[in-house]
């Protein structure tokens, strides 16, 4: 009996053989849906240091490359963010994608001010945004993450009701020399 008990719990978080979308290689991403405002063409995310090593090093600032073309016939601001986590893991012998609670520090974020230079307005066409993202205001969030785990951020912008963009990405992480 204490045999099966054990083989249950153990059964219950088990690890994935495979990781998803090959984020065991590389960051994946694509967007959530198509016909939004905002197509998302391209994203890159480099270590601080600017060298593309992965996974990617939370510990430290990112640059990102973020090439995205607005479809509307007109700007956007008053941009609204929000970023969902979640872990790719087993339980009970399906994978799956498990959401990660941010307790609303991950939710209401101005898109238009959260970088280092002022976003909006929001122009139609192709924009490209070359930025450095300080994640230092996420460390309770990071803190709780183990290296070397897929990660699922879903990132989703709106202005007022409107429903922008929605884009995934999925890395797996590693924090100072660890990786």
């Amino acid at each position: 009996m204490r045999a099966t008990i054990l083989l249950f719990v153990v059964g219950a978080f088990a690890s994935c053989d495979k990781d998803p979308d090959h984020t065991n290689e590389a960051l994946f991403y694509q967007s959530c849906k198509a016909g939004e405002a905002f197509v998302i063409n391209e994203i890159q995310v480099n270590n601080d240091d600017g060298t593309t090593n992965y996974p990617v090093n939370v510990d430290a600032s990112l640059n990102i490359v973020v090439n995205f073309t607005n479809t509307a016939s007109h700007s956007w601001d008053n941009v609204v963010a929000k970023a969902d986590i979640s872990r790719y893991t087993d339980i009970f012998g399906h994978c799956s994608w498990i959401g990660i609670p941010t307790f609303g520090l991950t939710d209401h974020l101005d898109g238009c001010n959260f970088l280092s230079q002022p976003l909006c307005p929001i122009p139609p066409g192709v924009s490209l945004i070359k930025d450095k993202v300080d994640l230092q205001r996420f460390q309770a969030i990071l803190n709780i993450l183990n290296v070397d785990e897929p990660y699922r951020v879903t990132l989703s912008f709106k202005s007022g009701d409107t429903e922008l963009a929605c884009a995934i990405i999925e890395t797996k992480i590693r924090k100072g020399g660890s990786g």
